[in-house]
């Protein structure tokens, strides 16, 4: 691979140390330049198209972590980040979100924090919906053991963040339903979760052992077709004495004083099989 295309595999940002003890000669280095590649700093080579927040990272001296390195694994996310997160051993600069420690060992080539770090950090740091997805995500997708994620929070400190890991418990099957669950859990209200019910099979939320509440949205679905079995589910349901409730992504999100309205409302007047 010639060094344009080892770059432009990096994101478009490497230091010349990376690309020296991966083989190119200073001369093949410099050669860069005759593509349009520039130095923003001594010792770093960017593309005009690099990855914004690689090139943040190196020329920082630091490495993407968190909700900023969340997406590079594909861990679940509700936020993205209005600023960088970045881990570094110094504290210079401003309008990053700086964590200061790593567990683990970072990516050989990219800077990126590891997986493990990444799921750490954002247990301390994130809103309790996105560091329970991310380390669900991690867990259930990625292979992560919990006890890993665990010996690192022993510490008195890191109890919120031991909270919040005991929630990834892997019954939620997406983002919005996390954020379902921890605004049912806030209004107090007693519910299962991933309930099987006869002839109508699994749903998201069973309410005082009959009101039905599915958090649906096309998005989320893999096709059309799954989307219109769900609405054939909630029929079914309903003809067995079910109360069904369906609450797209967005409303859970943006008006969740106007979902807990209309489930109280519903359990005021109560179960429908009498």
């Amino acid at each position: 691979m010639d060094p344009l295309e080892f770059l432009k595999s990096l994101g478009g940002v490497a230091r010349v140390g990376l690309l020296r003890r991966e083989g190119y000669s200073e001369r093949a280095v410099r050669g860069l330049a005759s593509a349009g590649a520039v130095q923003p700093r001594k010792g770093v080579w960017a593309l005009p198209d690099a990855d914004p927040e690689f090139l943040q990272a190196i020329i920082d001296n630091s490495l993407l972590t968190c909700a900023s390195s969340a997406s590079r694994y594909q861990l679940w996310l509700k936020d993205r980040p209005g600023s960088p997160h970045l881990v570094s051993k110094h504290h210079r600069g401003r309008h990053f979100a700086r964590h200061g420690r790593l567990r683990f060992e970072p990516d050989q080539n990219l800077p990126i924090a590891s997986l493990e770090d990444t799921v750490i950090h954002g247990l301390t740091c994130l809103s309790e919906v996105d560091a329970i997805a991310m380390a669900q995500s991690a867990i259930q997708h990625h292979g992560v053991p919990r006890a890993v994620l665990e010996s690192e929070l022993t510490a008195k400190y890191y109890g919120a963040a031991r909270m919040r890991l005991a929630k990834a418990d892997g019954l939620s099957e997406s983002v919005p339903e996390i954020s379902a669950r921890l605004l049912f859990e806030s209004a107090g209200f007693k519910f299962r979760r991933q309930v099987q019910i006869a002839c109508v099979g699994r749903v998201d939320f069973l309410i005082e052992g009959w009101l039905v509440v599915e958090i649906n949205g096309f998005q989320f679905h893999g096709s059309r077709e799954a989307w219109r079995r769900d609405m054939s589910r909630s029929n079914v349901a309903q003809t067995q004495g079910y109360a069904v409730l369906s609450y797209p992504p967005e409303q859970i999100w943006n008006n969740p004083d106007a979902v807990l309205r209309e489930i109280r409302a519903m359990l005021e007047r109560g179960c429908p099989r009498g």
